[in-house]
């Protein structure tokens, strides 16, 4: 089976992931039958080296793959399949290669393209999928608009077995913003902070959401890119002790990096800042600001690399090898020196 998810919203993304992983058995086994690579460096040879490979005492494995159709998206303004013009040969090659081989997905393999950006009707993925009825789920994430996001917190209250009144939501979109993952986690201490016995009111919002998480994210990162190692440590502990769960910052972290990419992929396209503002779903300028102020203090290649380092401690930890905390402590220390 072929799966291609993509969309800004990352956060709706990764539960549809996770629950494809968790569709594989208990987290040894699933860990063991998972592959992930990234597509923005993928080459054949490896990508069907990854779907080839047979299940380890299982009826299926998994191979996600990470931003790869995204790659070959034309860039904003341009019309045509792929980057038009600009199309390497050798990418033009990869593309034919891997438009053959999909076909030919081996059943013991589910397959999922996870791609951080809603991908255009010419990209060469949806000839890929054509005539393969049955084994391709095409699924678009897109942020919620500004006024859907009220409607989204309420029906998220109710899955988590609560209720919010139409004043807190949208006091509570107002001050996180269209940050769904920051958004699910403060629904998680509200409702805890209620005791899920009576509705979440404005009081309530008051009293238990800070926007000084968002800024704790940013100066984490901040300090990583500045190499300031001993003020990255600072930010990561106040993160934690003031209750951030080390999955949920670890994926913050992972979707700043993410953005940090992506601007620097926007930004050599020549897309404008109010351009790149929408793609990203960012709602206030002056997170943008910030956002555009960090991509500076990366290089692509050190972006990529950083990526890198993320899966393979998001494997880590949750797969038991290492402690989320030390990872953590480990991780930033790294990205930081």
């Amino acid at each position: 089976m072929i799966h291609v998810l993509h969309g800004e919203d990352e956060f709706t993304r990764s539960e549809e992931l996770a629950r494809l992983r968790a569709g594989l058995g208990d987290s040894t086994t699933s860990s063991l039958n998972t592959t992930i690579l990234e597509g923005r460096t993928l080459n054949y040879a490896d990508l069907v080296g990854a779907c080839e490979a047979l299940p380890f005492m299982a009826s299926t494995r998994l191979v996600i793959v990470e931003d790869f159709w995204a790659r070959f998206e034309p860039p904003e303004g341009v019309k045509g399949r792929g980057r038009g013009s600009r199309v390497s040969e050798s990418d033009q090659k990869l593309i034919e290669s891997v438009q053959k081989y999909l076909p030919t997905l081996p059943e013991t393999t589910d397959l999922v393209f996870s791609e951080g950006r809603r991908l255009k009707q010419s990209n060469p993925v949806f000839p890929a999928l054509s005539g393969g009825e049955g084994k391709a789920e095409l699924k678009e994430f897109a942020v919620p608009k500004a006024y859907e996001l009220v409607r989204w917190i309420e029906q998220r209250t109710k899955t988590k077995g609560g209720a919010i009144a139409p004043p807190a939501a949208q006091e509570l979109a107002r001050l996180v913003g269209g940050e769904l993952r920051q958004l699910d986690h403060e629904l998680d201490k509200l409702l805890a902070s209620v005791n899920y016995s009576r509705i979440v009111g404005v009081n309530d919002v008051h009293g238990i959401v800070s926007a000084t998480q968002v800024d704790s994210i940013f100066a984490l990162v901040d300090a990583i890119g500045m190499r300031q190692r001993q003020k990255a440590m600072r930010a990561l502990h106040s993160l934690l002790d003031s209750g951030a769960a080390p999955q949920y910052l670890l994926s913050m972290i992972e979707r700043q990096f993410r953005i940090l990419l992506q601007i620097k992929e926007m930004h050599a396209r020549g897309v404008s800042t109010a351009e790149m503002q929408r793609i990203l779903g960012v709602w206030h300028s002056w997170v943008m600001d910030k956002n555009l102020g960090q991509a500076r203090n990366f290089s692509q290649a050190e972006l990529l690399s950083i990526f890198s380092r993320l899966a393979d401690v998001e494997q880590e930890t949750k797969t038991g090898v290492i402690d989320e905390r030390l990872a953590l402590d480990v991780l930033v220390t790294e990205l930081a020196s």
